[in-house]
């Protein structure tokens, strides 16, 4: 026991509170998997265009709720006609045979490495077990494979239902559609308590045969009914190159989209945010919406200026995070790097490393410069000043010297010495494809 709760973070309230909550046998399990997901997509991101084409039942909360970007809240006074309002998909008690279902489609297509089932705030109603199938459907307009008499008009309305016409086509719709596989096998889920500290999180890996199919839909099941706050499918976005990525198509693109592919490899710290919105569409809601580390705890007592080169004087204190373009690039055009609604906790400055890697893993592109499986990083914007909630642009040829660096697999932003970023931009020709298993 004393060895797990090391693994696990000793002295950490929230490693501990879950270890009482899902039992010492899962509890390393649980931790290893969220290390993992971090760095993995949520392709079903409402956010990113994930959206429910079908529910059996939304009596009283609707299905679009399992695809919010944000966590799940509760507000105990909040009820409504139907009943208690609730920040997730939940069903009425079911009375007749069978049990309820919805399909949603993927964000962005992909490859799904693992599942997060949330039923946080669900205590005594939620969705005791689940089972989750996916599938790649061929593009079409409107998901026409869908058929009309499988639509619901009311979808998304709280109080409403699928007629058994409905649910019978749709039913059919999906048999014919595709060949399902199984995610998640038939799975018991924990109730909803400690929603508000993560610990309602339920954590599923796909079976490694599974992590190469190609998704573009979710099958989710409740057995029986019930509800779920949230649903994440964290995996590898799977962009086509000719119409997504290829130059002669689509010109310079932001290729640290997570539209385009871009994931995040790790960072030195994400107390406030995940450095995964760095990547993410728009300029972000509020400050939750990018990624901000905590006041580093090595800087210095008292603050004094270099008068040569104007910056505070921070010897080895900064922040950094590694990101993965979604394709390699032939050169960067320009860099954008915005701090949108940071406006006490912007960093003083930032710098930007780049590499040509395509093959690098995960553990020599976050070595320590100099360790002997460190990849050789090379200044792409050296240290520049940033202020408080604004965009920042770099044009290669001014800022730095996008045609003498030359390709470009990674970049790492850092902030000195600490703070908030809400997005960086990598605008560029893409000239290859990454690789799918690379970091």
């Amino acid at each position: 026991m004393a060895a797990l709760l090391g693994r696990i973070g000793r002295g950490s309230l929230a490693c501990r509170a879950r270890l009482a909550h899902v039992g010492p046998a899962d509890a390393a399990l649980d931790a290893a998997l969220r290390q993992r997901f971090e760095t993995l997509t949520d392709l079903a991101d409402g956010g990113l265009g994930g959206m429910p084409l079908f529910a059996t039942d939304e009596w009283f909360a609707t299905c679009d709720n399992l695809i919010k970007n944000g966590a799940p809240v509760f507000d105990p006074e909040a009820f409504c006609t139907e009943g208690k309002v609730m920040d997730g998909w939940e069903t009425r008690r079911r009375r007749t045979p069978g049990f309820d279902w919805c399909i949603l489609k993927l964000g962005l297509p992909g490859y799904v490495h693992g599942l997060d089932i949330d039923t946080a705030h669900f205590t005594g109603n939620h969705t005791p077990q689940t089972r989750v199938f996916g599938a790649e459907i061929a593009p079409s307009e409107n998901d026409d494979w869908l058929p009309a008499a499988a639509r619901r008009d009311t979808l998304g309305v709280q109080g409403t239902k699928a007629s058994d016409e409905q649910i019978a086509a749709a039913a059919a719709a999906v048999e014919n559609a595709a060949t399902w596989h199984e995610l998640l096998p038939l799975s018991p889920l924990r109730p909803g308590y400690g929603g508000d500290e993560g610990l309602s999180i339920n954590r599923f890996e796909v079976p490694a045969a599974l992590r190469s199919k190609r998704v573009t839909h979710l099958r989710l099941n409740q057995h029986p009914d019930g509800g779920i706050a949230r649903l994440r499918a964290w995996g590898i976005a799977s962009c086509d190159w000719a119409t997504s990525l290829d130059p002669e198509a689509v010109g310079a693109i932001d290729l640290l989209s997570t539209l385009n592919g871009a994931r995040v490899v790790g960072c030195s710290s994400k107390h406030y945010g995940e450095p995964r919105n760095l990547l993410r569409p728009g300029r972000g809601e509020n400050m939750g919406s990018g990624w901000e580390t905590a006041r580093n705890p090595k800087r210095p007592a008292v603050l004094e200026r270099d008068e040569v080169t104007g910056f505070v004087k921070m010897p080895g204190v900064s922040d950094w995070s590694v990101l993965r373009l979604g394709a390699i690039a032939k050169t960067l055009e320009s860099l954008v790097v915005d701090t949108n609604f940071f406006r006490g906790n912007y960093p003083e400055s930032i710098a930007i490393d780049g590499v040509n890697e395509p093959t690098a893993s995960a553990a020599s592109l976050l070595a320590p410069a100099g360790s002997r499986d460190a990849v050789k990083w090379r200044p792409l914007l050296t240290r520049t000043r940033v202020g408080p909630s604004a965009e920042h642009f770099f044009k290669a040829g001014e800022a730095f010297d996008g045609e003498g660096f030359g390709k470009v697999t990674h970049v790492r932003v850092s902030i000195f010495p600490d703070g908030g970023l809400m997005r960086v931009r990598a605008i560029g020709k893409a000239a290859e494809p990454m690789l799918v298993e690379a970091c």
